[in-house]
């Protein structure tokens, strides 16, 4: 039996990871967490009595936990989801953004380094290492111009990873995954905050309450959405190559933000018009003319990602990786899941 740790286990990339292992291998799935941090395990409760899943304590910003954990494991593939992944936020927590992202990165490589060379490392990539883009669709040779710490953290993580690859032959990669969601996704990120906001203010309509008003910031920024779910056959498929390379997933097709909100207002069945423009839109009710949504410019980021659209075709070609949901399944699969949870 193989065995597999995976950190950032109780997020949304980390808890999808270990069911697709679970489901799909006959590994041992070990999910890293922080001995001291607050514990907030809902996305894995369901794996709490798998015997082929156990939760171990370690910190990935302390070499030396880092180095008892590979020495005691012996691991055989380790999969780093652990990131403080909130791009808004690296710009107010930029060194603690550093830390997690890119630090970290190098004291896990040099514990495999040391101690368990055999292992085969993963390391979440994201398309905002991309940033200011050059050109659309960005595939594996589109330049890095990060535009936020966040950004240039998975920047620096990527070079340490090439280095050690190159140095020391670890089979050690880091993909580019695009803007993936999901209902594991946390509240703070833009696509579970439109969905969950709508979803609440569905529930207010229809239950004759207080409409809470929903509050984003540039509507058109324009992203590669997909679905979680599906990303994790691909990261599995980049760890089983013959050769260690990095590959692009994402979906191949750009959409804003504003798209995403109307397609929830829409499947709420809530009817809209609007007043104003930029700084000043706000989406009200047809019924009732109550306020349901206005941009708030505290939600602009210092320096904006206006487009990012992956080129995935080399991850077909090669790995013969497909996505499975579209755009409209996603934001479908959210909304629902949201009113749902509301509701009980």
């Amino acid at each position: 039996m193989k065995k597999i740790i995976i950190t950032g286990v109780t997020g949304q990339d980390g808890s999808h990871m270990a069911d697709y292992l679970l489901a799909n291998t006959d590994h041992m799935i070990y999910g890293a967490v922080r001995r001291l941090s607050v514990k907030n395990h809902e996305n894995i409760l369901h794996l709490e009595d798998n015997p082929r899943f156990k939760l171990i304590n370690m910190d990935l910003n302390d070499a030396h936990s880092m180095r008892d954990v590979v020495i005691d494991i012996q691991p055989d593939y380790f999969i780093n989801f652990a990131a403080q992944s909130f791009v808004a936020g690296s710009w107010d927590y930029p060194i603690q953004t550093w830390d997690t992202d890119s630090n970290s990165v190098l004291h896990i490589l040099e514990s495999i380094r040391r101690f368990a060379p055999h292992c085969r490392f993963y390391n979440a990539g994201s398309s905002e290492e991309f940033g200011d883009v050059v050109c659309t669709p960005q595939d594996e040779n589109h330049p890095l111009r990060p535009q936020s710490p966040y950004g240039a953290a998975k920047c620096a993580a990527r070079h340490i990873v090439r280095v050690y690859r190159e140095s020391y032959d670890l089979y050690a990669i880091q993909g580019w995954l695009f803007n993936h969601e999901g209902t594991r996704r946390g509240l703070d990120f833009v696509t579970r905050k439109i969905s969950h906001g709508i979803a609440s203010i569905k529930l207010a309509i229809e239950q004759g309450k207080q409409i809470p008003v929903l509050e984003l910031g540039n509507l058109d920024a324009k992203r590669d959405w997909s679905d979680a779910e599906d990303f994790m056959e691909g990261v599995w498929m980049m760890l089983n190559q013959d050769s260690p390379k990095n590959y692009v997933l994402a979906s191949g097709e750009m959409h804003t933000v504003r798209e995403f909100l109307n397609e929830c207002l829409r499947l709420a069945d809530i009817e809209f018009y609007i007043e104003g423009e930029d700084e000043s839109e706000k989406y009200f009710t047809v019924k009732g003319k109550k306020l349901i949504f206005q941009v708030n410019p505290k939600f602009y980021r210092p320096a904006e990602v206006h487009k990012l659209c992956g080129d995935c075709s080399l991850a077909e070609k090669e790995m013969g990786w497909v996505k499975k949901t579209d755009f409209l399944g996603l934001v479908k699969k959210m909304y629902e899941n949201d009113y749902k949870l509301l509701t009980k």
